[in-house]
């Protein structure tokens, strides 16, 4: 709903709006639909909250991405994109815990990677990395291949550690 509200006021809530001849007339019945329906679509989400394995050995298990870095509303991330999620499952008696908000890199993805010389990587898992603010992992082993893209990301203490560079 863009545009110019030609008969009345306008009432906006994000990307979802409804129109009222007269700013009184608007019940609050009528903001609650609002942002139940705003609400509603940011759940579905897209792809944002998409579980992934762990590659390393952190202390997490699995963990629920929330959010791309780096942009306001991207729905996607790619391998060598830096993510805010939750940790789902953990190990016991580590540093990490379940529910704790981290920072993590994509270092594997099941939707395929096309390189400029033609060749295309699809991994098994959808797999990422627990960085801190520096981009530095928190784990000292990775457990899996990574793809070399990483290198010009800046991530070369991922790739050293890694046992396979693909």
């Amino acid at each position: 709903m863009k545009g110019i509200s030609y008969r009345g006021n306008r009432i906006c809530f994000g990307r979802y709006a409804f129109q009222a001849l007269e700013p009184a007339w608007i019940t609050s019945r009528q903001i609650e639909v609002g942002r139940r329906a705003m609400t509603r679509n940011v759940r579905r989400g897209g792809k944002i909250w998409t579980h992934l394995n762990v590659a390393d050995n952190s202390g997490a298990r699995e963990l629920m991405c929330i959010r791309v870095v780096g942009a306001s509303n991207r729905r996607y991330a790619h391998i060598g994109d830096v993510i805010v999620a939750v940790i789902k499952e953990a190990v016991p008696n580590t540093p990490l815990e379940r529910s704790e908000v981290i920072r993590a890199v994509i270092v594997r993805t099941r939707k395929e990677l096309k390189r400029d010389n033609g060749m295309i990587i699809r991994y098994d898992d959808n797999a990422a990395v627990v960085i801190d603010q520096e981009g530095n992992p928190k784990g000292t082993r990775i457990f899996g291949a990574i793809a070399r893209e990483l290198r010009q990301l800046n991530f070369t203490k991922i790739v050293s550690l890694a046992p396979e560079v693909l």
